[in-house]
């Protein structure tokens, strides 16, 4: 069952693990509804409403991935192992954060994990991408538990929208705080705010 959260409610967690669970459920919960509009559509009639499939398959122009590391792994680790997944034939441009979930000075580093949004440079099979960059992390994560590996095609359209996820402010006022830590986490790291190469970000938030 999905906890859903009404809008200016404020909500308590008793412990970080509870936190975790909370956003997991709201992603899935959001992924859900974002796979059933882009696969139906509701027709009204003067008899009633009819659900169909749209019967389009979309077109994908970029991949949004999300990896959510073991604990034990180290951030160096952790590193490299993005930049082997830079390293694929079939990526035109790249755009990555590193951020974590702590949001105070004891939870400061826990819960790491990147957002990756690549640009293709060619068109592969979705299996053959999903694929190379499973056997690129097979050795130090579960890459078959999305929740650890999330794997997403999207359009252009899409791509702007999660730019503004990873590099803008978040929409859910919950997560302000633990994007104050990360700035203070990056820079305790020696991290940047984000990492790319030729990907076309917005130009509001290059100079952010």
């Amino acid at each position: 069952m999905y906890n859903i959260r009404l809008p200016f409610e404020k909500v308590e967690f008793n412990t970080y693990q509870e936190y975790q669970d909370f956003f997991k459920q709201e992603d899935e919960y959001r992924q859900i509804t974002v796979n059933l509009f882009e696969k139906y559509e509701c027709i009204s009639s003067t008899i009633g409403t009819v659900i169909k499939s749209k019967g389009v398959k979309k077109e994908y122009s970029h991949l949004f991935i999300t990896v959510n590391p073991p604990p034990t792994l180290s951030l160096n680790d952790f590193l490299n192992q993005i930049s082997k997944t830079m390293t694929k034939n079939w990526i035109d441009s790249y755009l990555y954060v590193i951020e974590q979930r702590g949001e105070n000075e004891t939870d400061i580093g826990k819960g790491v994990h990147t957002h990756i949004l690549l640009k293709l440079t060619k068109h592969k099979k979705q299996s053959e991408i999903t694929r190379e960059i499973k056997n690129t992390w097979k050795k130090v994560l579960d890459v078959d538990n999305y929740h650890i590996l999330n794997i997403k095609y999207i359009d252009d359209l899409e791509q702007k929208r999660k730019q503004n996820y990873i590099l803008g402010t978040k929409t859910e006022s919950v997560k302000h705080l633990k994007q104050a830590y990360d700035i203070i986490y990056r820079k305790n790291n020696k991290l940047q705010k984000y990492y790319n190469l030729h990907y076309n970000i917005e130009d509001v938030y290059l100079n952010g």
